[in-house]
Order: structure tokens, then sequence, then C-alpha cells
């Protein structure tokens, strides 16, 4: 006689043992619109052109300024250069953990560049980061070591998806600072020497002008002359558009932040998932108009 088998008992055994097995089992949430912002974010932040043309605005100074401030603008150019490394660094930072958050919210394994444990180390040994008495302080730098920091320990320990809230909680209060301090120096430092900047052009094609005036003679201003400072004041004012747009970029990526780090619960959360797509669709807006600039 043939045994009868339980198949329902059986049914039962296999659905409990999937069910211990499938706790064991990392779920991937769809974290699309997280990793949308994120990657965009890395996308539109890495822009260190602004960070070259402050370090070269007193080399253009030379051009226009008498032989005698040489000297001096010389020095300014020293000072700016031992800036840029830091400047650039906190910039790197943050691209890089933005990208990383983006490789987490995919579920991939977050990468992140060999250059950023050294980063690490000078950005939280930085004195200043500025000029003068429009120095910022150890604070935007010191943040952004403690991002680097966090994130060499996320590469090191494999984190992915699951990790996600840890990182989100553990550097955002870092991350604000580094966005309110770079936004500092870009609006405030960076900002006046592009005033100096056209102080500069100005004060050189006034004398020119000046001079003409002075021989009843306004063609004596070489056409040749007016073009040139035409085109360098629609430079100085095309490298203003590029500050304000990237102030504008720190403000969305801070904001985008935060709102993770007030929702990091509900990260699956559809009104949290639209508000993310809104961030990037803005990032995305300022992305293009960093492209035509450069056109």
């Amino acid at each position: 006689m043939k045994q009868k088998t339980n198949y329902p008992l059986c049914s039962r055994w296999i659905a409990l043992a999937f069910g211990l097995l499938s706790g064991f089992l990392p779920s991937c949430a769809n974290l699309e619109a997280v990793r949308e912002f994120a990657k965009t974010s890395a996308a539109t932040a890495d822009y260190q052109q602004i960070v070259t043309d402050y370090v070269g605005s007193p080399a253009r100074q030379k051009l226009y300024q008498p032989a005698r401030f040489a000297s001096t603008l010389d020095e300014i150019t020293r000072a700016r250069t031992a800036q840029q490394a830091r400047l650039e660094g906190a910039q790197t930072v943050l691209v890089q953990y933005m990208s990383a958050l983006g490789d987490l919210a995919a579920d991939d394994l977050p990468v992140v560049d060999a250059e950023l444990e050294g980063l690490s180390g000078a950005l939280t040994d930085a004195k200043f980061i500025g000029e003068g008495d429009r120095a910022i302080s150890t604070e935007t730098a010191t943040a952004a070591g403690t991002i680097a920091k966090v994130l060499l320990r996320a590469a090191a320990d494999h984190w992915r998806q699951r990790q996600i809230r840890t990182i989100v909680e553990q550097t955002d209060a870092s991350l604000q600072t580094v966005v309110k301090g770079l936004q500092t120096i870009v609006l405030k430092d960076f900002s006046l020497s592009l005033d100096q900047d056209s102080v500069a052009v100005e004060k050189y094609f006034g004398k020119i002008k000046a001079a003409a005036g002075t021989l009843s003679d306004p063609d004596a201003v070489q056409p040749l002359a007016r073009v040139v400072e035409v085109d360098h004041m629609a430079r100085i004012r095309a490298r203003r558009v590029k500050l304000q747009t990237y102030a504008q970029v720190l403000d969305q990526i801070g904001k985008g932040h935060a709102e993770l780090r007030r929702n990091v619960g509900q990260l699956k959360g559809k009104a949290l998932s639209q508000r993310m797509k809104l961030y990037a669709q803005d990032l995305r807006k300022l992305y293009k108009a960093f492209a035509e600039l450069q056109s």
C-alpha cells in the first residue's frame, strides 16, 4: 500500500523555510529617484573651473595694473594657489559623496577614488580656506574631511543599499557645513575677486578714453581697444553668472540631502520620490546652464 504524501504540510514547511531564508537576504528597494538626485548632484557639482578662475584673477589684473602693483598681485597669486588644493578638495569630496550615495541607492558598491584618503587628512588638518579677513575657518575643511572618512569606511566595508540610512545620517550635518562654506566663498571671495577684475579693466580703458578726450579727438581711442574692453567685460559677466549658478547648485544639493535626512525612515515613500525628482530636474537645468555658458 502506497504511503500517502501530505502535500499541504510539505508546502507549509517549504513556505516557512523560504520565509526564514528571506529574512537573511537583503531586500533591494526601488530608490531610483534618490539615485537620480545623487548622481545629478555629483555631475553638476563637479565644476572646478570657478576655482581656477579665482586663482588666475591676479594674473589677469596684471595686464591692466601699473607695474608697481605686480609684486602685490604675485603675492596674492601665491596665496590663492596654496588655497587651491583645499578648495578643490572640498569640491571633490562633495562630488564623490553624492556619486557614492547614488551607488548605494542602486544597491551597488560605492566607488571612491584613491586620492580620497589623502584628501581626508589634508582637509582635516586645514587651517584656512579663503584669504585674509574673508577666510573660511577650518569648519568647512574639517566637515569635508569627515565626509571623506565616512566614504572610505563605506568603501572598505562594502556598504550597499541597506546602509543608505546610515550614511545619510552620519554625513548630513557635515554636508550642510560644506555646502554653506563653499557658497560663502563663491558668493563672497570669488565675487569680490571679479569686482577687482572689473575695476582694473574699467580703469585701464578709462585712462585711454581720458587721454583721447584731452586731444579733443574721440577717434583717438582705437576701435581695437574698444573691442577688447567689451570682450573682457563680457567674460567677467559670464564668470559672475557661473558663480551664481554654482551657488544655486550647492543650495539644491543641500536642500535635497536635508530632505533625505528628514525622511530617512521613508526613503521608499512616493511623496519623497517625487520631491527628489524635482531636485534632480532643477539640477539638470543648472547643468544645462553651465554647458551654455561654456559654448
